[in-house]
């Protein structure tokens, strides 16, 4: 859209002054933060924060120190400001674990822009941003820039991950050609504002505007929101009620095992076979206590004993395989790869060719016409009943359904 805005690399002697032009070019339009005022502004009630500390190598490459994560109480956090290594995410996360799957909130998002000088900076603000929304921050990096695109309240991730991330995405690539881009995802951690940078310069933050709403954001880079689906459990669940629901009926078990019964697990397939038993005992744990469950893999080595096909494989290694599959995070498993555990024959819905979605809307359709077919043919039956001088109790009693539904759906039949 703009061309390559980028030019050859800096010399190194040319870094940090080339870092003052930046800053020079910045403060002649926007206001020039303190790294403490910023600090409050993204981070308004942090009193504590993750702070990812990158490898150090020396001049032959080999690390002098590895990268960890880090706890640093917000009244301490300057402390490690003479640190080029330290990096902090805007984002938040449960118990302060740095983790993707642990993300609960998002307060900025950042494009990062590397190998930015002075004169592509100037055709950036002259340019660019007459055509892209403002960020709320511009933040000098050392050889690059961060532009910030701030949130005024936390973005919760629950039932938004998708939308975060799509709108992540599309904040970054709307910069793509306009310099050396480096796409990273929403829980990247970024140098802050008062930290030294590699090149020994302190990084400095300009305000721009005001923060964003998240809703603002949305319409700005045009990403509409991911419908929401099936609301999920309050906190304080535990995650294996979360994820790994267990969701079998007791019919499936007793005819799984009913089927082990008939075919013995035989050599090559017997801890698989036990394994299997686990899962599915997990899956109807609702239904299926789990003492009972234990005494069928005892049922099942019994009857291998009977075709003498428990040899080389012992009871307390059945039961350790039963165990394997007894638990939250083997649930999950889809029928075919039970199947391939036991050698069963797998054979899949038909659906002749159909997806997911148009079978379910077609069996829908089918199910509405059955059961209007069969609301008319009751229609029929009643109206005999009524002619016969059956009373309407009686008659719902006759027909198999309450008196409200009598009344509600036949009530025509008797006031016309």
């Amino acid at each position: 859209m703009f061309g390559n805005l980028a030019n050859q690399p800096l010399q190194p002697n040319d870094l940090k002054a080339e870092f003052e032009k930046k800053n020079e070019l910045l403060r002649s339009r926007f206001t020039e933060l303190s790294p403490e005022d910023y600090l409050d502004l993204i981070f308004p009630d942090r009193d504590e924060f993750v702070v990812v500390l990158g490898s150090v190598k020396d001049e032959e490459g080999n690390v002098v120190e590895k990268g960890t994560v880090v706890r640093v109480p917000a009244e301490n956090i300057w402390d490690i400001a003479w640190r080029s290594n330290a990096y902090i995410p805007y984002a938040d996360f449960r118990k302060n674990y740095y983790h993707s799957k642990t993300l609960e909130a998002v307060r900025a998002f950042v494009v990062d822009l590397d190998g930015v000088s002075s004169r592509n900076l100037t055709q950036l603000l002259r340019y660019a941003f007459r055509r892209l929304p403002e960020p709320s921050y511009v933040v000098n990096s050392g050889q690059g820039i961060h532009l910030i695109y701030a949130l005024e309240a936390p973005a919760k991730v629950r039932g938004l991950r998708w939308t975060l991330n799509a709108l992540n995405e599309a904040i970054q690539s709307a910069y793509e050609g306009l310099a050396s881009l480096d796409k990273h995802p929403i829980v990247h951690p970024y140098r802050f504002p008062g930290f030294i940078t590699k090149i020994e310069t302190k990084a400095s933050v300009f305000k721009v505007r005001s923060h964003y709403t998240l809703e603002e954001l949305l319409k700005l880079f045009e990403i509409k929101p991911k419908p929401q689906g099936e609301k999920k459990p309050e906190k304080g669940q535990k995650k294996g009620q979360l994820l790994y629901l267990p969701n079998g009926s007791r019919n499936f078990w007793e005819w799984f095992i009913w089927q082990l019964f008939k075919r013995p697990p035989y050599p090559g397939k017997r801890h698989n076979s036990f394994f299997a038993l686990g899962i599915v005992s997990y899956k109807c744990k609702r239904y299926v206590p789990e003492e009972e469950a234990v005494e069928v893999v005892d049922m099942v080595y019994d009857g291998m004993e009977r075709y003498n096909l428990h040899i080389g494989f012992t009871r307390e290694e059945a039961h350790r395989a039963f165990r394997k599959g007894y638990n939250p995070k083997a649930v999950r498993v889809r029928w075919k790869f039970i199947c391939d555990l036991l050698d069963w024959e797998y054979r899949p819905n038909k659906r002749n060719g159909r997806s997911r979605k148009e079978h379910l809307k077609i069996a829908r359709q089918i199910k509405e016409l059955y059961c209007r077919s069969r609301w008319e043919e009751l229609e029929e039956h009643i109206k005999r009943l009524l002619d016969l001088g059956y009373s309407k109790r009686k008659i719902a009693k006759m027909v198999g359904i309450s008196h409200d539904t009598l009344y509600r759906r036949f009530s025509h039949l008797w006031k016309s």
